[in-house]
């Protein structure tokens, strides 16, 4: 399930290009009305405004957090998922527009170039680390979170676009990371029954 905050068709493109079922719902979708889909993950897109307006959004999402559904956020859904877990978030001063902004993979050092076009970040310093939450990769123009991820839920969020279009497009691997993620946990939960 992608719920559409202001989805980029390539989202959509990259997800189904992978062999993927998509189903696009309306900001706004509840969390039950997310479950009656029998959706195996959700994605929150893009999308504009201020993620302290977003209260009813960041109860869904918080929702899927609570009931570990694999969950991925692009931009605005990495700031639904920060307000979610408890951590809180700010306007920019100047805000990341276009492309070239290097990202570092903080578990791997690998660096990123990513294409941007927010105003909001999440406050490093409020992720709640002692729930098996971390920042996992950073900008390194201004040292803002770019990435967040659990221990061991099957979750994680970034600031940037992966879907590349306009921009660089080596962070599609992103989708695969979904995917593979989503696999794993089907398993387990089958291992389970």
């Amino acid at each position: 399930a992608l719920i559409d905050c202001g989805v980029k068709e390539n989202i959509i493109r990259s997800l189904r290009r992978r062999g993927v079922a998509v189903t696009v719902l309306p900001y706004g979708t509840s969390a039950d009305e997310i479950r009656d889909t029998g959706a195996d993950a959700v994605i929150t897109s893009p999308g504009p405004g201020d993620p302290v307006l977003a209260d009813e959004e960041v109860d869904v999402v918080r929702t899927l957090v609570r009931e570990q559904v694999p969950y991925m956020g692009i931009c605005l859904g990495h700031q639904l998922l920060s307000r979610a877990i408890g951590a809180s978030t700010h306007k920019l001063k100047f805000g990341h527009r276009g492309g070239n902004h290097p990202v570092k993979d903080l578990a791997t050092g690998v660096v990123h170039i990513t294409s941007q076009n927010h105003g909001f970040e999440v406050d490093a310093e409020s992720v709640p680390e002692r729930e098996g939450w971390r920042v996992s990769q950073v900008n390194l123009n201004d040292s803002a979170v770019e990435g967040l991820e659990h221990a061991s839920l099957p979750m994680f969020s970034i600031q940037y676009h992966p879907e590349g279009s306009p921009g660089p497009m080596d962070n599609e691997y992103l989708f695969d990371r979904f995917i593979e993620m989503i696999r794993r946990h089907k398993a387990q939960k089958a291992g389970n029954q």
